[in-house]
């Protein structure tokens, strides 16, 4: 409550501020006409009314200045003197040159104030002859008053630009922190699948397929392998709501990388060196075929095609089941990197048509097309599935 209360207090306070400013200069020139003594009550009404009007000369600054050129040479009619009070016309013209939005009025209030100087030297010449002086005095302080109010103007516009460039790379700057918070959270939900997914399909599958083996007295233990595979499926489930919920409510699009980007800094280093040894892991009968060498690869391309094949064979492994026969090719060309992964449906009860839902194939996607690659998955005529994916080696390049 109590921050609140002190932002309403200097909310009120710059409200005010330019009121009471505004107040005080129409009280000066209230009080000029009043140090005048013996002056006729209609001079002094045309006087009291010129400092009156200078309190809106901030909202409506051009007609005040169309007033106080009415009401300065009214009073020359019943007595003609040039006052104190006439003071208002360079205020007025001041305010017209400040606060009005187009500058021509400015020059247009400085042209009428050049001829009130005029008028003013003929009526002191017409009293005390002194028209140059009056003329050089007071068109000096004339053009002063004028060429200090456009600086303040040029000044004023300058910070109000400054204000408003702030304001912009504010808003760019909360922006680009909401994307990078958008891409992180992607990233995060692929790396949590392509790990954690694959090292939980292998344990579930492993430990179904030993729990078949076990008869007779070893029924603790299968039990046991049991509550380790259900418990698998529990957290695959529970794993799967959470990538859901940090890829959000629908995919970024990640810019290309570049050879020392994002990906290259990976959070785990993997690459084609360790596709060897996820073969072995998966239990699967994979048969692989590698042509060419991938000599060259960055780092993103190398962990962008091991991350294709881990999610191939995770979905082989849990569609198609331990016993399904998969073939690996990796082909490394000068200009790209295929991929291909196909098995041939195994013994698997899930159709391979329900392959194409969940984040397992979205995250190849995303990744492929990071590097301006495309990725192919569907079912095999013959039955099984494959993946092909093709892979540029120069990034946002084309095969």
């Amino acid at each position: 409550m109590k921050p609140s209360i002190v932002v309403f207090v200097r909310r009120l306070g710059k409200d005010i501020r330019p009121w009471l400013f505004d107040g005080a200069v129409a009280a000066l020139v209230a009080v000029l006409v009043s140090i005048e003594h013996g002056l006729p009550w209609p001079i002094k009404t045309c006087g009291y009314l010129m400092a009156l009007v200078l309190i809106w000369r901030r909202q409506f600054p051009l007609a005040v200045l169309t007033a106080v050129f009415v009401l300065a040479p009214a009073h020359l009619l019943f007595n003609s003197y040039v006052r104190l009070f006439d003071l208002a016309v360079l205020i007025a013209m001041y305010s017209v040159v400040l606060y009005h939005a187009q500058l021509r009025w400015g020059v247009t209030a400085g042209a009428g104030a050049g001829g009130a100087v005029l008028v003013a030297a003929f009526v002191e010449n017409a009293r005390s002859g002194n028209f140059w002086v009056v003329l050089w005095v007071v068109g000096a302080v004339t053009v002063a008053t004028w060429v200090t109010a456009y600086g303040v103007r040029t000044r004023k516009l300058y910070v109000e630009s400054l204000e408003e460039r702030t304001a912009t790379l504010e808003r760019e700057r909360d922006h680009l922190s909401l994307l990078a918070v958008a891409e992180e959270r992607a990233a995060i939900a692929r790396e949590v699948h392509d790990v954690v997914a694959h090292s939980l399909s292998v344990m579930i599958v492993q430990a179904d397929a030993a729990s078949y083996t076990l008869q007779g007295p070893q029924q603790p233990a299968r039990d046991a392998l049991a509550t380790i595979a259900a418990t698998g499926r529990e957290a695959l489930e529970d794993m799967g709501r959470v990538v859901k919920l940090l890829r959000g409510p629908a995919p970024v699009q990640a810019a290309p990388p570049t050879p020392n980007g994002p990906e290259s800094l990976s959070r785990r280093r993997v690459g084609l060196a360790e596709v060897d040894s996820l073969v072995e892991r998966s239990g699967l009968q994979v048969t692989r075929e590698t042509i060419g060498s991938g000599d060259g690869l960055t780092a993103a391309q190398e962990l962008t095609t091991y991350r294709v094949v881990q999610e191939s064979l995770t979905n082989a492994l849990r569609h198609a089941g331990a016993d399904a026969a998969v073939r690996l090719r990796l082909h490394f060309s000068p200009c790209a990197v295929t991929v291909e992964v196909d098995d041939d449906g195994g013994g698997g009860s899930t159709p391979a048509a329900s392959r194409s839902s969940g984040h397992g194939l979205l995250g190849m996607r995303e990744r492929v097309a990071m590097h301006g690659g495309a990725l192919v998955a569907g079912p095999r005529p013959g039955g099984g599935w494959q993946v092909t994916a093709t892979i540029p080696r120069s990034p946002g390049g084309s095969p």
